[in-house]
């Protein structure tokens, strides 16, 4: 069962030792499509006909798409916080949204549908199958370079897992002589992993919603990763994810908030003379925020005497920096 997810670009970022692999270049725009790929594909060989999930966004989107093509009924629980453009995209897929009132109400809801009304729950904090798929990522940065870091944003902690147990199967066969250090990235809103590491302060935000998870069930082995690799967490607040996000524009790619917050983490440790690959996990379309300062850089032209006298103002500016 595949839309043709994987593949994905691993580009780096100019002036800096930052390699980010742009992992919403799949068919959904995040790189949950690994893992929803293996997932729907194991679920139709065991003949499931309804699926409920417990998903600030990516999640819900990816894996209505594909039970969608598979002919699976899917329903999403979503925090009300949720971006507009998320919740469209899994209505097209022919789904259906409850909206919850916050990330952590929506895992409780989303289990007690499934427990009532007899249908299979997907949500990725406990579905094993959920795994195994997100591996990949690492088989991709492996042919083409070896990190000494990796930075992976972190909200129910699936895809952190999946990238440690890979990097400790290619050790455990000989394929790589080391593995890189496993950084967690969360937001400053929520991180309840990160903070096992460092001290922060709380702040009341959805700007990086897709890794606000107050809890997981996969938070002991993330914690077992983070310190046998030698990495640790990292807690980013707004203003740091929004300079993320600009590098990343800057350079060519449109992230949203969460899928920068690797990237947020990256520059807050300031890691130099090390190979750096950061996971960038969804894209900008997802959330579509208007650039701060914007005002000053849409220029309206009403007629022919305005386009004028622009070009010829333009023509006097000083080139762009």
């Amino acid at each position: 069962m595949t839309l043709g997810e994987g593949d994905t670009p691993l580009i780096r970022l100019r002036g800096f030792d930052i390699w980010v692999k742009v992992d919403y270049v799949n068919p959904t725009g995040s790189f949950k499509d690994r893992g929803v790929a293996y997932l729907v594909s194991k679920l139709l060989e065991e003949g499931v006909k309804r699926v409920v999930i417990d998903s600030s966004g990516n999640a819900a989107v990816s894996t209505a798409a594909y039970c969608s093509r598979a002919g699976i009924g899917h329903m999403a629980v979503m925090p009300g916080y949720s971006h507009r453009e998320k919740k469209a995209e899994v209505l097209w897929h022919g789904s259906r949204i409850v909206e919850a009132p916050d990330r952590d109400s929506a895992r409780r809801y989303a289990r007690k549908i499934a427990e009532e009304l007899g249908i299979r729950y997907i949500g990725f904090a406990l579905e094993p199958y959920a795994v195994p798929g997100f591996e990949t990522v690492v088989y991709e940065i492996e042919e083409a370079l070896h990190p000494d870091a990796v930075f992976v944003p972190t909200g129910s902690a699936t895809n952190f897992v999946a990238i440690g147990r890979a990097y400790l199967k290619l050790e455990k066969r000989g394929e790589i002589d080391a593995v890189p250090q496993l950084h967690c990235v969360q937001s400053a809103a929520c991180a309840p992993i990160a903070g096992e590491f460092v001290d922060y302060t709380p702040i009341d935000s959805t700007l990086a919603e897709g890794v606000i998870v107050p809890h997981t069930e996969r938070k002991g082995e993330a914690v077992r990763l983070i310190e046998e690799t030698g990495g640790t967490g990292w807690v980013v607040d707004d203003g740091e994810v929004y300079r993320a996000l600009e590098l990343l524009a800057r350079n060519g790619v449109y992230a949203s908030p969460t899928g920068a917050v690797a990237v947020a983490g990256a520059l807050k440790v300031g890691l130099r003379g090390k190979r750096i690959v950061c996971i960038v996990t969804g894209s900008g379309l997802k959330a579509n925020l208007m650039p701060k300062g914007y005002e000053g850089r849409i220029i309206r032209v009403g007629n022919e005497e305005e386009l004028e006298r622009l070009i010829e103002e333009m023509s006097d500016a000083p080139p762009r920096q």
